[in-house]
């Protein structure tokens, strides 16, 4: 009888364990990658079979992979849940709960996008398209949950600068805009992938074209990754199109850039005002933490720097009538902004004074002080529970 309650005691553990939930969620971002895979496949079949002029059939896989979607959505939810009464606050002080958080606006974005935009509808075309965005969305949350099992996820006692009501909706809000305008850059890289590797199937590379996609390569390596597997996969859709003789025609391709152009502003919508809204409750943050609305914090003008880049893209799209390469290049410029401020901001020199390192492993927070990092002599006094005098800090 004991052993018994012991064995239920055991699996309880398991099913409140954030990590077991992250777990199930990476194998459902697994078999959802394949659905869309097959999916796609499935209907490029489809599409073959109407051309030759019988019935398409059914595409069971494409209701498959929204299913795994949603299990997915719903295991990192339980996980997000399960870390928070873990932590006994909301998850987003870590730099792997934060990571957590993102892959969850990853998936809860496509979800929206897929229902939202309707692509299936629009052509079997479409309908690969939406299973390539699909795939890739599901693969960058399983990337990203992967990557996090090589960061700390011990549970660290929250600060006192965070402990407000803005806490939550504050991450929440920047999280999620991260998610969508996430997704809005990688359609920008399909619009750019599918350019490259027309031009060298069909000829007519523009100069842009020409530069851009070997200059993000060679010159920005932390973008390596997504582009290369960007690149990849379009090619790869363009030499089996060639090998069955079904390369799309130019004007097929001006559609398709069209309609991508289009999703990638609609994604943009929706992240837009929650970035917007994450700057402001941080500026109302800062008021009640520091009684001052904007300190010129690196991270705060990382923030900004974002926010203008896509001030300037939607200016440059209503008033400057930018469509296609020119409004995708700047709204690619505003992805690797996002990058540079959610992921590469830790390593700049300038961050190591900022007030926004709380993610950061081994920092110890500084309450309300507005000069430089303190020594690793001065952070051992801090933990010890000792001051540190003015001439310290100094």
């Amino acid at each position: 009888m004991n052993a018994w309650i012991e064995s239920v005691d055991v699996t309880l553990g398991w099913l409140n364990a954030s990590g077991f939930w992250l777990r199930v969620t990476n194998v459902l971002c697994a078999l959802g990658i394949v659905g869309a895979a097959v999916s796609g496949w499935t209907h490029y079949r489809q599409s073959q079979r109407v051309r030759a002029g019988s019935s398409p059939g059914r595409n069971p896989f494409s209701g498959l992979t929204m299913v795994l979607l949603a299990g997915a959505i719903t295991a990192i939810s339980i996980s997000v849940w399960n870390r928070y009464i873990e932590v006994n606050h909301f998850p987003s002080q870590t730099m792997s709960e934060v990571l957590v958080m993102f892959s969850l606006s990853l998936l809860a974005s496509m979800l929206i996008l897929h229902y939202a935009l309707k692509l299936e509808r629009e052509g079997f075309g479409w309908a690969i398209v939406d299973d390539a965005l699909l795939g890739l969305m599901m693969f960058g949350a399983w990337y990203t949950n992967v990557h996090t099992t090589t960061l700390s996820t011990a549970q660290r006692d929250l600060p006192p600068a965070l402990q407000s009501y803005w806490f939550a909706p504050h991450l929440s809000a920047l999280i999620f805009s991260y998610g969508m305008l996430t997704l809005a850059g990688l359609v920008c890289l399909v619009y750019f992938g599918t350019r490259f590797w027309s031009g060298a199937f069909q000829g007519g590379w523009s100069k842009r074209t020409q530069w851009l996609v070997p200059l993000v390569l060679l010159l920005i390596p932390f973008a390596q990754l997504a582009t290369g597997i960007v690149l990849l996969l379009v090619g790869a859709v363009f030499v089996a199109l060639k090998v069955f003789g079904a390369l799309p025609e130019k004007t097929a391709l001006n559609d398709m850039e069209r309609v991508l152009d289009r999703v990638s502003y609609r994604a943009f919508s929706v992240g837009i005002p929650f970035l917007t809204a994450g700057l402001f409750m941080g500026a109302f943050w800062a008021q009640e933490a520091w009684a001052n609305y904007w300190g010129w914090d690196s991270k705060e003008n990382s923030a900004l720097i974002t926010w203008l880049v896509y001030v300037v893209y939607i200016h440059l799209r209503m008033l400057g009538g930018y469509r296609g390469e020119k409004a995708m290049a700047v709204l690619a410029g505003g992805a690797l902004s996002v990058f540079l401020t959610f992921q590469i901001f830790g390593y700049l020199p300038d961050s190591q004074k900022s007030l926004h390192r709380y993610t950061d492993d081994g920092v110890v927070p500084r309450e309300g002080m507005q000069g430089a990092s303190a020594s690793p002599e001065q952070e051992a006094k801090l933990e010890d529970g000792s001051t540190i005098s003015s001439e310290e800090q100094r």
